[in-house]
């Protein structure tokens, strides 16, 4: 079978003619292979990928997955999410890797004065935990407020970063790869996974950056549709229709933030990673099976 496959320009060298692979009822499906990275490397094609939830995928996609041999599909949505619009994967032999990046509530916080009306000081209600958040989204529907996206990222980095690793780690088991890493829209959680992945690599700042962005060109309605869906579930919110219009953006300066912080309180991603339980065995292990030789030519 062959790919249905497109370019990204802005992202393109020689090596990166097939990044998106445009199938019915996968979005925002792409492969982050052909980045340059650390020791003139590169990322290895076809090895690891990102995604929105694949519970639309129909027998051409699922045929696709087989061409490339996934393995492993690391979900990083909630129980709810799942239970909502599980998986399409068929009887493909592929192991999935639960991996929710919160325990209750909807991870998306408000601007803090939606935060602080919707919220109790002590409790399961209290600042940063999921009933709080939960409750910021409501608030935010109800006065039609921005959502802080940086407030989004920053509240999983210091607080999940035990999920965030164990989600990075199930790519380095044995015979784990090629993998595919997502979430509901491929933007928020499957955005900072990568990130780590893609520091741990080094590939440059600039690569990372564009590739978080590419979601705002390749995804809007549809996603739009998915983060609707679970804000719904997951916040219980009133009008799952009325939305911010902020929450489907991809600026860069959010993802440059992330790495900034990364970097000021654990010297990169793989400190981040060491300090969350991963070990340096297993990082090398990772970063010698997603790289290979750069190709002078």
């Amino acid at each position: 079978m062959t790919l249905e496959l497109d370019a990204i320009p802005d992202l393109d060298n020689p090596a990166d003619a097939d990044r998106v692979l445009r199938l019915p009822g996968a979005l925002n499906l792409r492969d982050v292979g052909g980045y340059p990275a650390a020791g003139e490397r590169r990322v290895r094609r076809r090895t690891l990928l990102r995604s929105a939830a694949m519970h639309g995928l129909g027998d051409e996609a699922r045929a696709t997955l087989a061409q490339i041999q996934v393995r492993t599909v690391v979900d990083l949505r909630e129980d709810t999410e799942v239970a909502h619009e599980p998986n399409a994967l068929g009887r493909l032999p592929i192991t999935t890797v639960r991996m929710p990046l919160y325990s209750s509530g909807s991870p998306l916080p408000a601007t803090d004065a939606a935060t602080d009306a919707g919220t109790g000081e002590a409790g399961e209600n209290a600042p940063g935990t999921g009933a709080a958040a939960a409750e910021g989204v409501r608030a935010a529907q109800a006065a039609g407020l921005e959502m802080d996206l940086g407030a989004i990222y920053t509240f999983i980095l210091d607080n999940k970063g035990d999920r965030l690793t164990a989600a990075v780690l199930a790519l380095a088991e044995p015979k784990a790869l090629p993998a595919i890493v997502h979430c509901s829209a491929g933007k928020d959680r499957t955005g900072l996974t990568i990130m780590l992945v893609l520091d741990l690599l080094g590939v440059p700042d600039e690569v990372i950056v564009r590739d978080y962005a590419l979601t705002a060109e390749l995804l809007h309605d549809e996603a739009i549709a998915a983060l609707r869906r679970l804000t719904a579930v997951t916040s219980g919110a009133g009008d799952a229709r009325k939305l911010p219009a902020n929450l489907m953006e991809a600026p860069p300066e959010l993802i440059r933030a992330a790495l900034d912080r990364v970097r000021a309180s654990h010297g990169g991603a793989r400190g981040y990673l060491l300090a969350h339980g991963a070990t340096a065995e297993q990082l090398d292990a990772l970063t010698e099976a997603l790289l290979v030789a750069d190709d002078p030519a």
